[in-house]
């Protein structure tokens, strides 16, 4: 067995469900003014799970922390043009995705509602060009500047987590895993009244590549509870992990924390093995999870247009939860195709694929 990459679009199509409840219904002011029917689930129950989401954020960056530890771990640390090629590719491949929704952004938004970018609007128009630069780059959020989408705030979190990993790799490889966990914890204290909140997610990080680099999520699979019949372990482990992933939801929302990140890492990574072990075991779900996955990045840069901006009413009066957050993933998941069909005619994947060999060359 082993955790390739169709298991990590899973992940990643669960986690984008996870992210679409989360971001439709995470509290009442999401659907304040709208008629919704929550059925026998309830308001205050649909509310707390779609809050408990938040940990979507955890688990793409937990999924960032395994990949990239895979890709270094077939470079050698030793050889700085190695690693500087590795980090190019790395973050070009962020970025390109991220630009040209940018770009098509500022036309939706000049089409349909220019007002939008008034979000960039300042008396001193250097501030202006500042402001749509250092949003175009995916740093509004790092340097508490405007963005034209409050969902791109990610964004300066992906970046600082690849610009960091080869780092904390390093030291993994050099001194183990103490090493860049304490690391993290010391980052969190320095941090802690910065109003910095980012580095909370650098021990998340620092989790994937443990799990990655000891194959954890594979071995804790590999257990078996009964071991003749393939079936019969999956409804037992079903029956153990899935009322442990239900505590994990009340631990998070209702205990109190001094230290988040270990709160944020550790359920998250749970919830990972859970999505692998139990959810990517069921015929159908599996394929739906992991097309999802593959168009996780542009629904995740894309879908807010949609919920918030462009077709709130719509969307909201479709009244019950189940049917917004479908149609919203439906719409989001057809508006990504589109993403990538004009990325192929227009020639963008070809550009960046010489981009990325020329400078690597």
């Amino acid at each position: 067995m082993q955790f390739t990459k169709n298991d990590t679009n899973i992940v990643k199509g669960a986690a984008i469900l996870m992210m679409m409840l989360h971001h439709c219904f995470l509290a009442p002011e999401r659907y304040a003014g709208y008629e919704i029917d929550f059925g026998f689930i309830g308001e205050g129950y649909t509310v707390l799970v779609s809050a408990f989401f938040k940990i979507c954020v955890a688990v793409f960056v937990f999924l960032s922390g395994y990949g990239i530890s895979i890709s270094l771990s077939r470079i050698d640390l030793n050889d700085a043009r190695q690693c500087t090629d590795q980090l190019k590719k790395r973050m070009l491949s962020l970025m390109s995705g991220y630009w040209f929704i940018y770009v098509l952004s500022v036309i939706a938004v000049l089409i349909i509602d220019r007002g939008m970018l008034s979000v960039y609007k300042s008396d001193y128009l250097p501030d202006s060009i500042i402001f749509a630069v250092t949003d175009f780059l995916g740093l509004a959020e790092l340097f508490g500047t405007p963005t034209l989408n409050g969902t791109w705030w990610y964004m300066s979190l992906a970046i600082i987590i690849v610009a960091v990993m080869p780092i904390f790799y390093a030291l993994y490889k050099k001194f183990g895993a103490a090493v860049p966990a304490v690391i993290t914890f010391m980052l969190c204290g320095i941090f802690k009244d910065q109003n910095f909140d980012m580095v909370r997610w650098l021990f998340t990080m620092v989790l994937g590549m443990i799990c990655a680099e000891r194959n954890l999520l594979v071995k804790w699979a590999e257990f078996r509870i009964i071991k003749k019949h393939d079936w019969a372990d999956w409804i037992v482990k079903f029956l153990i992990y899935t009322p442990i992933a239900v505590l994990m939801i009340h631990i998070r929302q209702y205990c109190d924390y001094s230290v988040p990140y270990l709160r944020d890492g550790i359920i998250p990574m749970f919830f990972v093995f859970y999505i692998f072990a139990i959810v990517s075991k069921v015929p159908v779900i599996d394929k739906v999870l992991a097309f999802l996955g593959k168009h996780s990045m542009n629904i995740f840069l894309s879908h807010t247009f949609l919920r918030a901006y462009f077709l709130k009413d719509f969307l909201y009066s479709l009244k019950y939860p189940v049917v917004i957050v479908t149609v919203l993933t439906v719409l989001s998941l057809l508006l990504s195709i589109a993403i990538d069909l004009l990325k192929k005619y227009t020639g963008y994947d070809k550009l960046i694929k010489r981009l990325t060999q020329k400078i690597t060359a």
